[in-house]
Formats: C-alpha cells, sequence, structure tokens
C-alpha cells in the first residue's frame, strides 16, 4: 500500500478518536457544575429518542405513517416493556420480536 492509503488510514482513526478520548480526559477530574452534569445525563436519552423518532415517523425524510405502520405497532409492546420492566436487553428484543411476528403475519 502506498502512503496515501495509510494516511487516509491514520487519519480517520484520528478523527474517530480524539473526540472521544480528548474530553473524557480534559473533563476525568475537573469539577463540572451540577446543572451541567444534570444535562450531560439526559443527552444519551434525549439523542436516542430523536433517532428512533426520526426512524418511525420519517421516510426518506418526510412523514409516512402508513408506510411506517408495522414499525409503529412494534413499537407499542416495546415501549411499554422499556417503561415496566427498565431492561435494555428484554426490550431490544420485544422490538425485534414484535417486528418479526407482524411482518410474519402481513407476509
Amino acid at each position: 500500500m502506498d502512503s496515501y492509503i495509510w494516511s487516509v488510514i491514520f487519519g480517520g482513526c484520528l478523527v474517530t478518536v480524539l473526540p472521544r478520548v480528548l474530553p473524557i480526559t480534559l473533563l476525568a477530574k475537573a469539577a463540572l457544575p451540577e446543572r451541567l452534569v444534570e444535562f450531560l445525563t439526559c443527552l444519551p436519552v434525549a439523542i436516542l429518542a430523536a433517532l428512533i423518532a426520526a426512524e418511525l415517523l420519517l421516510d426518506d425524510q418526510h412523514p409516512a405513517f402508513s408506510t411506517n405502520s408495522l414499525k409503529l405497532l412494534a413499537a407499542l409492546p416495546t415501549l411499554w416493556i422499556a417503561i415496566k420492566k427498565n431492561d435494555l436487553l428484554l426490550t431490544v428484543f420485544t422490538g425485534i420480536l414484535s417486528l418479526a411476528f407482524l411482518r410474519f403475519l402481513c407476509a
């Protein structure tokens, strides 16, 4: 391999690792304000909710309730399990099995 390929691989590694490692190393020993810590703990849930909502409600960047109806139906028991059991693995299994079952019924 020539040097260009190696530089692209190294550059890709660098831009992947730096945004993850740099904030952790800089903020590991710093005392952050309580409100900032509370805000940061809510970020993963908010990002995941936005990703799931976009997947369920949009089709090619346009609202699509009819084409995603199976996904919406499968989301109902999945949401119920997520709220009641608070178990990520069980929630994922419920979502997968619900969608598979609905697709089997409609096939």
